[in-house]
């Protein structure tokens, strides 16, 4: 599961990137990320996993409406990544011991900076269907 952070609107829209700190991808910089845990469901996975890597709750979260699939060498099996939209509660954002810095970035940046192909398709998307236009009700998860 991932979670594409915005902020701002318009030519002021910006997303947030963290970088990693160890393992695989240790300095890569990359949206939230997480594992669907046994009986969680992705949304709920989305939002817990915003409060454990950057510290700050989903004022709101949206589907992305995307879907990844990708092998995992590292672990030698297929993972699925739906990919949701979030916008923060207000607050500090305070990041866990994974990833040692963030950045706020605007979408070229953003593109030239994520290390996975797939992020760069769904960041086009996202620019898209939330920036350039409002995203659709469908997209809202209550």
């Amino acid at each position: 599961m991932a979670v594409v952070v915005l902020r701002g609107t318009g030519d002021d829209a910006h997303v947030l990137l963290i970088r990693r700190t160890h393992g695989v991808f240790a300095g890569a910089w990359t949206v939230v990320m997480g594992t669907v845990e046994r009986g969680e469901r992705a949304t709920d996975t989305a939002r817990r996993e915003l409060r454990e890597e950057i510290g700050l709750a989903a004022a709101q979260l949206f589907t992305a409406g995307e879907l990844d699939a990708f092998y995992d060498p590292v672990q030698d099996r297929v993972v699925h990544v739906p990919f949701f939209v979030a916008y923060l509660e207000p607050g500090q954002i305070v990041l866990d011991a994974a990833h040692d810095a963030y950045r706020w970035v605007s979408f070229g940046e953003a593109a030239d900076l994520v290390e996975f192909a797939a992020q760069r398709r769904v960041l086009d998307e996202i620019h898209r269907a939330f920036i350039i236009s409002k995203p659709k009700s469908w997209r809202l998860i209550r």
